[in-house]
């Protein structure tokens, strides 16, 4: 068992035990790692500081009842929400161009999906589940961070070393990949 591993098991140990040293913990284990999501979703260094302590109170609050098997994408999931809401929350009138660029060419396979809607059908995440486990790492990987975090094409096009244009097609073949997955799952209508 890795020591990372360990320390995700001790953190959880300590929330249900209620010891305020666990969110100490999580700090030093995880900060880098959830306040990177919300930043990609906010950019303001004020909002995203109010979304980490947001985020630790949540995360305080659900452990227990909540024993997340892997810690990482349970902050994952709580760090996202909370940014997606500080968001919307902040741009009723405007819209920030990235993260409305990012889910409008999700709607291009999901035409059920509109801006802002989380994406909780049950049968929907098991198709994307399974989607992404059968793609190659690097495609994985793209989907997840231009999707999930919300990465602008331009830091994915660094990150990857390759151009905007090749990443814009990968980016498209994987999203009608996704496409013909669904509509053999019954979801794409």
């Amino acid at each position: 068992m890795n020591n990372h591993f360990l320390a995700d098991n001790e953190i959880i140990e300590k929330l249900f035990n209620r010891d305020e040293k666990a969110l100490e913990l999580l700090a030093n284990q995880y900060h880098r790692f959830y306040e990177s999501i919300i930043r990609e979703v906010l950019d303001n260094d004020a909002d995203v500081q109010e979304c980490v302590n947001d985020l630790l109170l949540s995360i305080w609050n659900r452990i227990p009842p909540d024993r997340p098997t892997y810690l990482s994408a349970y902050i994952a999931k709580i760090a996202r929400r909370i940014g997606v809401s500080k968001f919307r929350y902040n741009t009723r009138r405007k819209r920030d161009a990235g993260y409305v660029l990012s889910l409008t060419e999700l709607e291009e396979v999901l035409p059920s999906l509109s801006i802002g809607e989380e994406m909780e059908d049950v049968q929907l995440s098991t198709l994307i589940s399974d989607f992404l486990r059968k793609l190659d790492v690097e495609s994985r990987v793209l989907f997840i961070r231009r999707y999930v975090y919300f990465e602008s094409v331009d830091s994915l096009s660094q990150r990857f070393g390759i151009s905007k244009n090749n990443l814009s097609v990968k980016l498209y073949r994987i999203r009608n990949k996704l496409k013909t997955v669904l509509e053999k799952g019954g979801i794409y209508i």
